[in-house]
């Protein structure tokens, strides 16, 4: 996972965190990754 996409995660996380009422109103679609980033390990 990029550094923007995990710091994105985390700032989200956060806002739940401060606000759980806002969890009800938000849906996550995680894709599988596509074979061009399937290369691409951290």
């Amino acid at each position: 996972m990029d550094k923007t996409k995990k710091e994105a995660l985390q700032e989200l996380l956060k806002i739940l965190s401060e606000y759980p009422e806002l969890a009800d109103r938000i849906t996550i679609t995680i894709k599988p990754n596509s074979k061009s980033e399937q290369g691409d390990t951290e």
